[in-house]
C-alpha cells in the first residue's frame, strides 16, 4: 500500500478504524478487514499446505444432524487442511482432536456448527467452488465482530495484514473492507476553497 505512512489508527465505535495516508484518511470496517485477511490465509492453507493444529486437551465429541454430518463428511479433508483435527465417530457424531492454533479457547461446537451454517448460507452460489467457500466460510465465522474493542497494536496489524492481501479493496462477500477521502474531499465538506 503505497499510499500508507506512520500513523496511529484511531478506532471509531469499536468497529471503525481510522487512519492518515500521504493523501487524506481511509476508514476501516474492522470487520471487513479481517474477513479478507483470514480469507485469503484460508484460501492459501487450502492450496499450499496445512495449518498447524493445536491439539485439544480433552477431544470434544460434536453431535450433529443428519445433514450437517454428511455435509461435515463431503468437507472433512478441506476442513482438516485447514488446521481442524476432526474425525468421524459414528453416523452423526465427530471427535475433534485439535483447532486451527490461531483459534486456541474457542468452543469446538460453536466453530463448527457456524462454518458448516455459514458454507450453507453460500452454497447455492454456482460460481464460488467448495473451497473458496469453505475459506469465505471461515472466514465470516472467525473475524472480529463489530463493536470488539482493538488495541493500537492490534489495529496496526490489522492495517499492515489487510494491505498485504492481494485484493484489499473488497472483503469475500463483496463489501468494501475501506473508503478512502482525500484532503481535497475533506476540504469539500467544509466547503474551503482555494
Amino acid at each position: 500500500w503505497e499510499e500508507q505512512e506512520e500513523m496511529r489508527p484511531y478506532k471509531f465505535h469499536y468497529s471503525y478504524i481510522f487512519a492518515t495516508i500521504k493523501a487524506g484518511m481511509i476508514i476501516i470496517d474492522q470487520q471487513a478487514a479481517h474477513e479478507r485477511v483470514l480469507f485469503e490465509r484460508y484460501l492459501r492453507a487450502l492450496q499450499e499446505s496445512r495449518m498447524a493444529t493445536q491439539k485439544t486437551l480433552f477431544p470434544q465429541t460434536l453431535h450433529l444432524t443428519t445433514a450437517d454430518a454428511q455435509l461435515l463428511k463431503d468437507l472433512l479433508p478441506e476442513v482438516n487442511a485447514l488446521g481442524f483435527d476432526i474425525q468421524e465417530f459414528g453416523q452423526s457424531d465427530f471427535v475433534v482432536h485439535g483447532l486451527p492454533a490461531d483459534m486456541e479457547g474457542q468452543a469446538e461446537q460453536k466453530v463448527v456448527e457456524g462454518l458448516l451454517e455459514q458454507y450453507k448460507m453460500h452454497e447455492s452460489e454456482l460460481d464460488i467452488a467448495k473451497r473458496e467457500n469453505l475459506a469465505r466460510s471461515l472466514a465470516a465465522q472467525m473475524a472480529i465482530k463489530k463493536g470488539k474493542p482493538l488495541s493500537e497494536k492490534e489495529m496496526r496489524r490489522l492495517i499492515d495484514e489487510l494491505f498485504a492481501c492481494q485484493d484489499f479493496y473488497k472483503a469475500p462477500n463483496g463489501n468494501r473492507t475501506f473508503v478512502k477521502y482525500t484532503v481535497q474531499e475533506l476540504e469539500q465538506q467544509f466547503q474551503k476553497k482555494r
